[in-house]
């Protein structure tokens, strides 16, 4: 029994060490990442990207879209615009 007891408070030290070692590498790893961040900051987007126009996919009628549904584009009050021939018909 003796022996017992002792492998136990061993795995409990080596346990304690382990948790001692992982917590030094991790704040090693922070202390770089910040450094890292403070010497070289990420840089700003270079542009606002704008957002998309909203569009509607309507069946097409006419022969050079082949009758598909294709994107249309609001133009003007109850039309939309084809964006692939330019047709203006009424909105759906």
């Amino acid at each position: 029994m003796p022996n017992v007891l002792g492998l136990a408070v061993l795995a409990l030290l080596l346990t304690g060490a382990a948790t001692v070692v992982v917590g030094a590498v991790c704040g090693t790893l922070a202390a770089g990442r910040a450094l890292h961040r403070l010497l070289w900051p990420r840089p700003l987007p270079a542009a606002v990207v704008p957002t998309p126009r909203r569009y509607a996919w309507v069946a097409c009628d006419t022969p050079r879209c082949g009758h598909l549904q294709t994107p249309h584009y609001p133009a003007g009050p109850g039309r939309v615009q084809c964006n692939h021939c330019g047709t203006v018909r009424p909105s759906p």
